[in-house]
């Protein structure tokens, strides 16, 4: 009995710490008219292949440090900040539009990083304070690829650019939301966006959201990271 209990043990897959990412919803239009900027993943990656997300990916080290076009950090507070510029950076890298607002002036500083050159190209400022937060995913104990997702929304009117589709999303588009989701989206997409729609018309209620899986079963539980 116990050499089949150690065997059970030995053989148990170690659970993988999730790396953080963040992750961008936007939105446009009204009503029955509403629509999402989203892709499908490529079907040859690893993780969710095949299935339509918004634009994020994961943390990088230079998302730590605070960008030279970027203002109203202040918005989302020092512990979301991070997170904020990933989304609008992964936003750029993965559909081709930037987030933001155009820019009275530049900074004198030079752009060193690829955002900030495109932002500075385009004379835009990286607006933290358009991006709201909407709240955290944690990718379930049993998947060989695990994320802390942070979601944020915006409206598509500041949005600059035209999307495009390149070699992490496809099919990238506005897809309709209020006549029929797309049917690839994962649950927590679906859940995500459904607060993300209730908090741009102003009926979503409660702090932000916590969406996990335990015992494989999903739960929603509460964020505690309130933007300050």
């Amino acid at each position: 009995m116990n050499d089949i209990s150690d065997a059970a043990v030995t053989a148990r897959r170690p659970v993988i710490r999730p790396r953080d990412a963040a992750s961008l919803i936007l939105l446009r239009g009204a009503g029955g008219e509403l629509e999402v900027l989203a892709g499908r993943r490529p079907l040859h990656v690893r993780f969710m292949p095949g299935v339509h997300v918004f634009p994020g990916g994961a943390i990088d080290l230079p998302d730590c440090r605070a960008w030279n076009v970027e203002t109203g950090a202040e918005a989302v507070g020092p512990r979301l900040a991070r997170s904020a510029r990933a989304a609008l950076r992964e936003t750029w890298e993965e559909v081709g539009v930037l987030v933001g607002r155009p820019a009275d002036r530049l900074p004198a500083s030079p752009a060193t990083r690829p955002i900030e050159r495109a932002y500075r190209e385009n004379r835009l400022a990286a607006r933290l304070d358009l991006l709201t937060y909407v709240g955290r995913a944690i990718t379930p104990s049993h998947s060989h690829r695990r994320f802390n997702t942070r979601f944020f929304l915006s409206d598509a009117a500041h949005v600059f650019g035209e999307p495009v589709s390149s070699e992490e999303l496809e099919d990238v588009g506005w897809y309709p939301v209020g006549k029929q989701l797309l049917g690839s989206f994962a649950d927590v997409t679906r859940f995500m966006l459904g607060r993300a729609i209730a908090l741009r018309n102003g009926s979503a209620t409660g702090q932000p959201p916590l969406f996990y899986w335990a015992k494989n079963a999903r739960r929603i539980g509460i964020c505690r990271e309130a933007p300050g």
